[in-house]
């Protein structure tokens, strides 16, 4: 009976739920889509210095808004993982991305390179060697 318990117990779980980001409320405070209804997400084991709030925010709307995340949730908030990259949101604000300062880059297609130049291609004919006959 308790073996019949823990079988169906482990097929009653699921997968963690793919979410789309519908809106950041704040730092910690992410609106997703789930299932058709939005919900509030508090991400956890995230702590923003109230002076770092707003460049938080900032980033997770930069890198999250109408992404589809994986979400896991245990009693202290939830886990994000943005797809398809797998970037683990609630680790990027614990080592404060939102502080990083870079050079944006943006792809702006090919630089026009010129002609193209195409090499001919020699080919190379390697004979085999003779094969000596042993006298015996």
């Amino acid at each position: 009976m308790l073996v019949l318990l823990v079988v169906c117990r482990s097929f009653s779980l699921s997968a963690a739920p793919m979410v789309r980001v519908i809106s950041i409320k704040d730092s910690r405070t992410v609106v997703v889509d789930d299932r058709g209804v939005a919900a509030e997400v508090t991400l956890a084991q995230v702590v923003i210095p109230p002076a770092e709030e707003e460049a938080a925010a900032a980033y997770l709307r930069k890198t999250l808004v109408n992404s589809w995340v994986m979400m896991e949730r245990d009693e202290r908030g939830a886990y994000l993982y943005r797809s398809p990259d797998a970037l683990f949101v609630n680790g990027a604000l614990a080592t404060r991305a939102y502080a990083q300062s870079g050079a944006e880059m943006i792809f702006l297609g090919e630089v026009s390179p010129g002609p193209r130049v195409v090499e001919k291609k020699v080919a190379v004919v390697k004979r085999a060697a003779p094969v000596r006959r042993r006298r015996r």
